[in-house]
């Protein structure tokens, strides 16, 4: 197993992990269900797009995995993980209903977006574990992967620090820490650190579980 290889198995093993405490805590904690069930759903996902990348990183890049990965993880965990935050901090809010309602449509249109896109081929072979950032054709998946992913990181980032600052707690605040060291190592695909690249996605949704699941 290469370097590489393992790195993505690590990180897959990792958001499993921490897929199933989210579930635990969702079962158990039913006062707070509604928000750790979008929470689990934004883990779910991270999953999936992990195990895609451990098999791109084994196996090469092909379309299906590669449009596994992006939909997965390059557009829809932060929207569901933004609206567990919403759910949180400010639950039956009229923008706090739009946003949940909205997920539905944004998932939709994301899938088709994703399905309905040409992938270049060329640069899946030569990409090699790394995912290729601009593999992916058509502007939609674009848009909707910058404009979900800058909301709804402005939405987790903020919400975790104002609430960090309210309750003077630590948690929110691994929260925020766990978005922006994934959103920070998103960049070394462009640097080609591959292992810095998984090793960042592993920290981050730690961080963002240790955030959701600590208790006080």
């Amino acid at each position: 197993m290469s370097a590489q290889t393992a790195a993505a198995a690590i990180a897959a093993l990792v958001s499993l992990a921490a897929t199933a405490v989210v579930a635990q805590r969702a079962l158990t904690r039913p006062a707070a269900r509604a928000p750790m069930l979008a929470w689990l759903i934004g883990f779910a996902l991270f999953s999936v797009a992990e195990l895609a990348l451990w098999y791109g990183a084994a196996n090469g890049w092909s379309s299906a995995t590669f449009r596994i990965y992006y939909l997965a993880g390059g557009i829809l965990v932060v929207p569901y993980l933004a609206v567990g935050e919403l759910l949180l901090i400010a639950p039956g809010r009229r923008f706090t209903r739009l946003a949940v309602a909205t997920m539905l449509w944004v998932t939709f249109a994301s899938t088709a977006a994703v399905i309905a896109a040409d992938v270049d081929a060329a640069q899946l072979a030569s990409a090699g574990a790394t995912p290729p950032n601009d593999a992916m054709g058509g502007p939609w998946t674009t848009i909707l992967a910058v404009v979900l992913n800058s909301v709804g990181t402005v939405i987790l980032v903020g919400g975790s620090l104002a609430a960090g600052r309210r309750r003077r707690e630590l948690r929110p605040l691994l929260v925020a820490a766990g978005v922006i060291v994934i959103a920070l190592t998103a960049s070394a695909t462009r640097l080609d650190s591959y292992g810095l690249f998984a090793a960042g996605q592993a920290t981050g949704i730690v961080l963002i579980m240790l955030g959701l699941v600590l208790r006080r």
